[in-house]
C-alpha cells in the first residue's frame, strides 16, 4: 500500500511505498521535496539575459513615449491659451453689446489694471465707457485671466496691449477707428506650429494657421 506523508513547509502531500524500508521511503520524500524546491526556484527567477532584454525593451518604449508626451503637453498648453483668449474676447464683445458701452480687453500683470507689458502677462476685461484704457473707480472688471504657460507666447501687431469693443460689437485700436487684426499664439516649435486668431471688423475671432494674407505668422 501507499502511505501519504505531508510536507508542512510547502503544504504538499507525497505518496511513498510503505512496503519498502523506512530508509527507502525517506529517500523518496527527500528527492520529491528537493525536486519541488528546484522547480519553484527556476520559476521565480530571471536569467541575466532575460533581465537585459527587459531593460532594453523598457528603454526603447520610454524613448518613443517621451517625444510624444512632450508634443501632447505643448499642444495642450497652446490650446488652453487660445481658449482663454477667445473666451475673453467673447465676454468683452457680449458685454459691450448688452450694456451699450465700450469694453476693453487689455494686457494685465496684476489682474486689476492695464499694467501688462505684453499679453504673456495675462489680461483683464472691463467696462471702459471713456475709452481711456484705464480701470477707473466707477468701471467694473468683468473678467481676469492669469499669464499663460511659460512655453506659450501671445502677440499682436494691431493690438499690442489692448483691444476695445464698441456697443455695436466692432473692434478698435489706439486710432479709435475700426481695425481688423490678428493674435498669434506660438511656442518653441516656431511659426509652422503657431496658431492665429484673426479678428475682423465685426469683432468675432476665428482660428487660422496663417495670417489674413496667407503668410506664416511671426514668432520672433
Amino acid at each position: 500500500d501507499l502511505c501519504l506523508i505531508l510536507n508542512t513547509a510547502d503544504s504538499l502531500m507525497f505518496a511513498v511505498d510503505c512496503r519498502r524500508s523506512p530508509t527507502t521511503g525517506t529517500r523518496q520524500v527527500i528527492r520529491a521535496i528537493t525536486s519541488r524546491i528546484y522547480v519553484m526556484h527556476r520559476q521565480q527567477g530571471l536569467t541575466l539575459i532575460e533581465l537585459m532584454i527587459g531593460v532594453g525593451l523598457a528603454g526603447l518604449l520610454l524613448s518613443m513615449a517621451v517625444p510624444a508626451l512632450d508634443l501632447f503637453v505643448l499642444n495642450a498648453r497652446q490650446t488652453a491659451a487660445i481658449n482663454e483668449l477667445v473666451s475673453s474676447m467673447h465676454v468683452a464683445r457680449s458685454t459691450a453689446v448688452t450694456t451699450n458701452a465700450r469694453v476693453t480687453l487689455c494686457a494685465s500683470a496684476s489682474g486689476d489694471a492695464c499694467d501688462g507689458a505684453t499679453w504673456n502677462d495675462g489680461w483683464i476685461v472691463f467696462r471702459d465707457p471713456d475709452s481711456d484704457r484705464s480701470v477707473d473707480a466707477n468701471e467694473t472688471i468683468v473678467a481676469s485671466t492669469g499669464a499663460p504657460a511659460a512655453t506659450v507666447r501671445i502677440g499682436s501687431n494691431e493690438f499690442p496691449q489692448f483691444i476695445t469693443y464698441r456697443p455695436n460689437g466692432r473692434v478698435m485700436n489706439a486710432s479709435l477707428n475700426g481695425s481688423p487684426g490678428a493674435f498669434t499664439v506660438c511656442d518653441k516649435r516656431g511659426a509652422e506650429r503657431a496658431k492665429v486668431m484673426l479678428i475682423d471688423l465685426s469683432g468675432r475671432p476665428r482660428q487660422s494657421k496663417t495670417m489674413a494674407d496667407g503668410s506664416l505668422p511671426g514668432c520672433g
